[in-house]
This record gives C-alpha cells, structure tokens and sequence, in this order.
C-alpha cells in the first residue's frame, strides 16, 4: 500500500478502537482487546475498505508509523487504556439480537450466551443488530430483547457508546422471536442409475445391411462353429499320437 493508504487506514482503526467501536458494531474485551476477524469484517462493510486482508495491517505495523495501537498473533489491542464497559446501567426498554439460524433454536430454549467473546452485544436499533449478525450468517433471525424486563428481574447491562449494551447471559424468557418452523421429514432420495451407453449411429446405405451380433437370425451358430474347432482340434491330436506311435 501507498504511505498515505496506510495512514488513512491508521486512522479508521484508531477511531475504532479509541473512540466508537459501537458505531461499527464492536466492543472490546475487559482487556481492551479485538478480535483481528472482527475488525476485519466492520472494514469490510466500509466503502473503500474492502480489500483489506491481514497483510495490511502487518504492512501497516512495520510501516514506521506512529499507531496508537498494538498487532498481536489474533488481537489488536490499544496502546492507552480504554475504559469501556462501565457499572450495571439501566438499558431501554427494548433492544435487539441477530442470531444465526444454526443456533436459533437453542437459543430460544437456553438464551442468549456469550461464545468466545465474554459478552453479547446487543444493539439499540434493528439495522445495527442485522449488520452485527449478517456478519456470521447471511441471513440471521432477528430477536427482540426486554432489556428493561430483564435489568428489573436482576440481569445487569453494560453501556458500550450510544449503539451497543452489553450482557453476560440472558434467559429466554426476556426474548421474543419468529416461531420455529417445522422441519419436513426426511426423504430418502433414490441414487439415479447412471445412463446406458447409446449406441453410434451408423449412417444405412443404399444396397446395404449392418450386422448386429444381438440380433443374429441363427443363435446357434456359434456353438455350432465351436464345436468344429473342437473336432479339428481333437483330429490333429490323433494324428499326432499315431506319428508318435509309428515311430
């Protein structure tokens, strides 16, 4: 990349680590943390940034520039501490969660529960919850949370910007979502018989015929021939005893 692509991009990065990480649908850890593919994906949805893969941030980390943040093996991390996640603050009474269609049911069973990150976030319109979650599944399922239901009944929530709240856990009782669909049973689908060869087509000619060994008019032909070659065989061997006799 060109000096001034890589400052540009030093710049994004810095805004989204140190200033709004909510704006593009991110948090970080208690650590100040991110995940490197999270920040990958937000890039991605920025007009401009699309091309970016890993190599450029290495490009950029030993560009000699001045970064207010660190490349690690699967994290970046700022250089100064953030403090993010504040005390337990009183959410809306309504938030919302993409989730993907694969962990939909278990999620309206069990709730909402971290993966490798140690919060959900939860977001306060509809479009940036479906960004967050389209990122994982093209076409995610959109939940409902009472937010303000679930702070009243003991669930804390953590403010991340203007955009994003953040829990640890969250019962299913406190979520609304689409029902289920019934899945249909399962068929068995019969493999198809790979087709029969056709046979070439030979042109006909006046005057002419084509022999077809499977449509011969005398069946017993064969064996017929077969058995005079036995015979002639059988001949010359008596022939060859008696020679040998003679002599």
């Amino acid at each position: 990349m060109k000096k001034y692509q890589l400052k540009e991009l030093r710049k994004i990065i810095e805004y989204i680590l140190l200033y709004r990480p909510d704006e593009f649908g991110l948090f970080l850890d208690d650590n100040d943390s991110l995940p490197i593919k999270e920040l990958m994906w937000a890039l991605h949805e920025e007009t401009g940034w699309k091309h970016i893969r890993l190599g450029h941030l290495k490009e950029l980390a030993y560009s000699g520039l001045e970064l207010a943040f660190t490349l690690e093996e699967k994290h970046i991390r700022p250089k100064r501490e953030i403090t993010q996640t504040t005390s337990d603050t009183l959410p809306p009474r309504l938030l919302f969660f993409a989730a993907r269609r694969k962990a939909y049911p278990a999620i309206l069973k069990h709730g909402l529960r971290p993966g490798s990150r140690p919060y959900v976030p939860l977001a306060t319109t509809e479009r940036m919850a479906l960004r967050i979650g389209k990122r994982r599944d093209p076409k995610p399922i959109l939940l409902t949370v009472h937010a303000a239901r679930a702070h009243d009944s003991g669930h804390p929530f953590f403010t991340c910007g203007d955009l994003l709240y953040l829990v640890k856990t969250l019962p299913a009782r406190f979520l609304s979502g689409p029902p289920l669909r019934e899945l249909p049973p399962h068929r068995k689908i019969p493999k198809k018989e790979p087709p029969k060869p056709l046979k070439p087509e030979v042109p006909e000619m006046t005057g002419s015929f084509l022999l077809d060994p499977e449509r011969d008019p005398d069946p017993m032909r064969r064996q017929r021939r077969k058995r005079e070659k036995e015979r002639k065989r059988q001949r010359s061997k008596e022939r060859r005893d008696k020679r040998r006799r003679r002599s």
